[in-house]
């Protein structure tokens, strides 16, 4: 297991999926870790696992700046910031997207991030590590009826990458976890195990969805120094989805074009 005994550890969008998972995992390696949200429950959420809840909204200069102070004066300066906090949202065709809906998107997934790469150098100590969590429907990737969201998990990864080439000086590196088909996140209607469910499932090399402790063990290589000459990159968590489709759907395009199975 990495070792993270006596690390400051901040994660926005904690409270739940893998926010809350990886977040856990810190706790339970000795880190001292801190989860901002605005669920009404995120102190209990934050007991439940070992940490510390202070109540944020992610698109809110004044309320994210106030708890990076907070944090930096009650515990001091921080050794790993994981921006986790962001939404998704049903979003159908560009012709039909009502224009607050797209901006709603941009502000927490893009102004979201943007907001916390700003002040959470200030408040980290030199060779830290800042991990964001993207998308590959940010990252080579995208559907229809995904155009914002895929675009604002692309901002994030931009985002990530001009961060790392400034923050180097300071040996702080900053990378992006592009998870896909993560089960039980709540971002995905295919959680309920449905006809959807399947058919991500089928996209994947694996042949299955992935589940949220699979997510994980990315964010803790990232911020291990197992990764110290790791920066500027995307990493991506997706049973194999951007790297082919799986044999399901290549079995079900022969099958359309009177192809033999074997």
């Amino acid at each position: 297991m990495h070792e993270f005994t006596d690390k400051v550890v901040l994660v926005t969008g904690g409270t739940s999926g893998i926010g809350r998972a990886v977040a856990a995992r810190f706790a339970s390696g000795g880190a001292h870790v801190i989860i901002t949200g605005r669920r009404p429950d995120g102190a209990a959420v934050a007991a439940e696992i070992g940490a510390r809840f202070e109540h944020c909204d992610a698109a809110d200069e004044a309320s994210v700046a106030r708890v990076f102070a907070a944090v930096a004066e009650s515990v001091g300066s921080i050794d790993i910031f994981i921006a986790n906090a962001g939404i998704a949202t049903d979003e159908g065709s560009l012709e039909s997207l009502p224009a607050e809906e797209m901006q709603r998107l941009m502000d927490v997934n893009v102004n979201g991030v943007f907001l916390a790469l700003k002040y959470a150098p200030r408040h980290m100590r030199d060779g830290g590590s800042i991990i964001t969590t993207g998308s590959v429907a940010g990252a080579g990737t995208t559907n229809p009826g995904a155009a914002v969201y895929s675009a604002s998990k692309a901002a994030v990864s931009y985002l990530t990458r001009t961060c790392a080439i400034e923050l180097a000086p300071r040996n702080i590196r900053a990378n992006t976890v592009c998870p896909a088909v993560i089960a039980g996140t709540g971002m995905m209607t295919a959680d309920d195990g449905g006809d959807e469910a399947r058919l991500m499932a089928s996209l994947t090399a694996l042949g299955r969805m992935g589940r949220v402790d699979e997510a994980v063990g990315a964010y803790l290589v990232l911020a291990s120094d197992e990764s110290s000459f790791i920066t500027g990159q995307e990493i991506r968590v997706d049973g194999g989805m951007t790297a082919g489709f799986g044999l399901p759907v290549l079995e079900a395009v022969g099958r359309s074009l009177g192809m033999p199975k074997d």
